[in-house]
């Protein structure tokens, strides 16, 4: 009776095994599908971008299942676009992007990352925020509004 209980044990250890070996095979795969696959030419915008696993986080499909990486943060993205050495578009008005500059701008020597900022990274790409468009606005609205009380006035000086 005592071999019989053995082999019983042995054969329930074997089952167990067999079904955590499974078990855990299905949690890979099931991880392995919800990370989010980019392509080198997908924008990404900034506030994801510092989970992209190329600086060392876990992309999800799921954005708020998104893991950020040790070392980068959004600013240190916004800091490398400002110096210029990362390159980035305009989408949805939104900074984003690819994992190829991503991976172009962490191959980057250090003294290369950290030169000083350069001016020309914004001014190419014509940002302008609400307030800056309102303002034109308004001064083209003045600007406008001005020439018509000229015309009105030199049309009365002649008269």
């Amino acid at each position: 009776m005592d071999q019989e209980i053995i082999a019983a044990v042995r054969e329930v250890e074997r089952a167990e095994a067999a079904a955590k070996q499974y078990f855990d095979m299905l949690w890979r795969i099931r991880d392995h599908l919800r990370i989010q696959q980019t392509e080198d030419d997908t924008p990404i915008p900034l506030a994801r971008a510092v989970c992209h696993p190329i600086l060392g986080g876990i992309l999800r499909r799921d954005p708020r299942a998104d893991v950020p990486g040790p070392a980068f943060t959004k600013a240190s993205l916004e800091l490398a676009i400002r110096k210029g050495t990362l390159q980035a578009v305009w989408k949805n008005n939104k900074l984003h992007v690819t994992p190829a500059a991503l991976r172009a701008w962490v191959t980057l020597s250090e003294k290369e990352r950290k030169q000083p900022p350069l001016k020309v990274a914004y001014e190419n790409l014509d940002i302008k925020s609400n307030r800056e468009k309102q303002q034109a606005m308004t001064s083209q609205n003045l600007l406008q509004q001005q020439l018509a009380a000229l015309k009105a006035a030199r049309k009365k000086g002649r008269k």
